[in-house]
C-alpha cells in the first residue's frame, strides 16, 4: 500500500490517498528512489487537500529526507502554496529547522523560491533573521546574491525585502518597548519597581533576534542572571513562576539552579503552582538533574527537600541519584539524602 499511496499523492488524487490511509496506508510511506515522504511530495507539489489528509492521519512533520536532510516544511516553501505551509506550521513543523546540507531554514527558502507571502507568514512566526548558509552566507548576504543573480521575478524579492525590514523594524521597536526587560537584564531593582508599579506587562517576552534573551520573560531573564530581588518583584507582580523558553525548553527553576542561584530557588520553590519536575527538552533534564549536573548542593538540597522527583530518567538515562553520585561521590551526604528519600 505504501507504494499505492505514493502513486496517489504523485498524481495528486487525495481522494485515493484518503482510501489508502483509511485501510492502513502508513502516513509516512517514503517512495524509494528520491526518499521523500508522501508528506513532502504533496507539500512539494503544493496539494494543500493531501497534505491536510496526511496530516490528519498522523503524518510526521518533523522528520527529513535523506538526500539533503529538508523536512517537509523546506518542501512547501518550494511548493509556493500558504496553505500547506500554515498547515504544517500548524501541526508542529519547526519553522527554523536547518537543512543540513545546505544550512537553509524554510524562511531562506521561501525568499530563494520568490514566495513573498510565505517569507512574511514565517516572519510573523518569529523566524530567526540570524541564520547562516552552510556555504557561508549570512540570511542578509543570502539575500543580496539572490537579488544579483536572478533576471527574473526581482518584484517578488524586492517584496519580500519589504517584509524582512518590517520584520526588523517591528523587533527594534519591541525591544525599544520592553523597558521592564531592558531594566531587568541590567539588573536595575529600582527600575523595574517603577515599572511594575505603573503597570508593565511582567511577562511580555523579548522579540526572537538571536540573542540570550529571544523569547524570554523577565523572570526568566532575572532567575538566570541572578537578580534575586527583581525575581521576588516579579513574582510579587503575577509573572508565570513556570513560563518555558523554547530554546532549551526551560522554566525560571533550571535557569536558577542551573547558575547556581540557591536564594532564587528558594524563592521559587515556594511559589503556588511551581512544577519541581519540569522536564527540558534539550536533555530531559529537571530542575534536580540541572543543580546536580553542574555541583549546585544547596539548590540540589533544596529541591529535593520541596519534594522533587527522584525517579526522573533523563535523555542521557540517568536519575538524580546517578549524578549526585558521579558528582559529589557515593558516600557524600546529598548522595545520601538522595538514596533514602528515593527509598521512601
Amino acid at each position: 500500500m505504501s507504494t499505492e499511496l505514493i502513486t496517489a499523492v504523485r498524481n495528486r488524487n487525495t481522494a485515493a490517498a484518503e482510501r489508502l490511509l483509511s485501510a492502513g496506508a502508513s502516513p509516512d510511506a517514503r517512495e524509494n528512489v528520491s526518499g521523500l515522504t508522501a508528506l513532502m511530495i504533496a507539500a512539494g507539489q503544493a496539494d494543500a487537500p493531501t497534505v491536510r489528509a496526511l496530516i490528519g492521519a498522523g503524518a510526521d512533520v518533523l522528520t527529513a529526507e535523506p538526500r539533503a536532510g529538508a523536512t517537509a516544511l523546506h518542501k512547501a516553501c518550494q511548493g509556493g502554496s500558504l496553505d500547506v505551509v500554515r498547515a504544517l506550521v500548524e501541526a508542529g513543523a519547526f519553522v527554523d529547522a536547518v537543512a543540513p546540507t545546505t544550512g537553509h531554514t524554510a524562511l531562506m527558502d521561501a525568499l530563494w523560491y520568490k514566495y513573498p507571502d510565505i517569507a512574511a507568514y514565517l516572519l510573523d512566526q518569529g523566524t530567526s533573521l540570524k541564520v547562516y548558509t552552510h556555504y557561508g552566507f549570512s540570511l542578509e548576504e543570502h539575500f543580496q546574491y539572490e537579488l544579483n543573480v536572478n533576471t527574473f521575478g526581482k518584484d517578488k524579492l524586492l517584496e519580500a525585502e519589504r517584509h524582512l525590514k518590517d520584520r526588523r523594524a517591528g523587533d527594534d521597536a519591541a525591544i525599544a518597548r520592553q523597558e521592564l526587560m531592558a531594566a531587568t537584564a541590567e539588573g536595575d531593582t529600582e527600575r523595574v519597581r517603577k515599572l511594575l508599579d505603573d503597570g508593565a506587562e511582567v511577562d511580555e517576552r523579548y522579540p526572537n533576534v538571536g540573542g540570550f534573551n529571544d523569547s524570554h520573560t523577565p523572570l526568566l531573564v532575572a532567575s538566570r542572571d541572578g537578580h534575586g530581588e527583581i525575581v521576588r518583584l516579579l513574582l510579587a507582580a503575577g509573572a508565570d513562576v513556570n513560563a518555558v523558553e523554547p530554546t532549551f525548553g526551560a522554566v525560571p527553576l533550571h535557569k536558577a539552579v542551573y547558575n547556581g542561584h540557591a536564594d532564587i530557588t528558594a524563592d521559587l520553590v515556594r511559589q503556588d503552582g511551581i512544577d519541581l519536575d519540569f522536564v527540558g527538552a534539550t536533555n530531559g533534564y529537571s530542575p534536580l538533574h540541572d543543580s546536580l549536573w553542574h555541583g549546585y548542593e544547596e539548590c540540589s538540597r533544596t529541591l529535593v527537600e520541596a519534594g522533587a522527583r527522584l525517579d526522573h530518567v533523563a535523555h542521557d538515562g540517568k536519575t538524580p541519584l546517578d549524578l549526585a553520585v558521579e558528582v559529589f561521590g557515593d558516600g557524600h551526604a546529598l548522595t545520601t539524602l538522595i538514596r533514602d528519600r528515593a527509598a521512601q
